[in-house]
């Protein structure tokens, strides 16, 4: 499914709220799965953006996601990602197009 995607935090730092309307949205295919995760040596639920335009890397998955709220107009998922050898908590703002 197709939203508008907004990442929450900058190295797992949270984006003002005030800041998060003007914040860079990504166009994509969310696809939400459970897969083998070396770094953390077991299974986990994996959120992946598909579809995004000529940079699909600019968002790197959600690990370990979970769905913390969801209404008639998008959802939030949180999990952690991975940015070098470092793991973030992160969220992602979802909104239906």
């Amino acid at each position: 499914m197709y939203f508008l995607i907004t990442p929450r935090r900058k190295l797992g730092v949270a984006i003002p709220k005030d800041q998060l309307k003007n914040a860079e949205a990504f166009r994509g295919n969310i696809i939400i799965s459970e897969s083998l995760e070396p770094d953390f040596g077991r299974a986990a639920v994996v959120a992946k953006i598909f579809n995004s335009g000529p940079d699909p890397d600019n968002i790197p998955p959600l690990l370990d996601v979970k769905i913390t709220g969801m209404a008639q107009g998008g959802m939030n998922l949180t999990g952690v990602e991975k940015i070098g050898d470092a793991f973030y908590a992160q969220s992602w703002w979802c909104r239906a197009e």
